[in-house]
């Protein structure tokens, strides 16, 4: 028995894939999140703030990180499907993160920023954070939390 080209058998298994996988079919293989749109939730939003911090690299790394707290919101009632946007700036450092969720109903969203690293030579000192949690759809936009709070750089 010959075995056939193999590319061929990948092209055949690429097309059947995109064949049952389109829009004829309704079935969705993506792992896109849900999509935001109209809408506005009723919350309350916390940041720990003393969770802020610049620390020291790991397993011998030249490099600085800064420690971006978890925001953790609870909602207590959505209308539609707003999101729910954590934006934090550093301006000094020309650092600014976000982290988003789309609001599905009641109950408690995290809201996770990933550890920033610093350039090498970044400078000792103190600088301005901003923090804020807020509400946003296609037809509104809602602060749930805001603050301005420093981190200090080791030297």
């Amino acid at each position: 028995m010959e075995r056939g080209d193999p590319v061929v058998g990948v092209a055949v298994l690429v097309v059947v894939v995109l064949a049952a996988s389109g829009p004829p079919t309704g079935v969705d293989v993506s792992t896109a999140e849900p999509r935001f749109s109209d809408g506005d939730a009723v919350g309350t939003a916390t940041v720990d703030e003393t969770a802020l911090a610049v620390t020291p690299g790991r397993f011998g790394s030249d490099f600085a990180y800064l420690r971006i707290p978890t925001a953790t919101v609870t909602v207590g009632s959505v209308t539609e499907r707003p999101r729910l946007l954590y934006v934090v700036s550093v301006p000094g450092l020309d650092i600014k993160r976000t982290a988003s969720a789309v609001v599905t109903g009641p109950g408690r969203y995290t809201l996770t920023i990933d550890a920033v690293a610093l350039a090498a030579d970044t400078g000792a000192g103190g600088h301005g954070v901003t923090m804020t949690v807020r509400v946003q759809s296609f037809s509104a936009e809602r602060s749930l939390y805001r603050a301005n709070t420093s981190v200090e750089v080791p030297g």
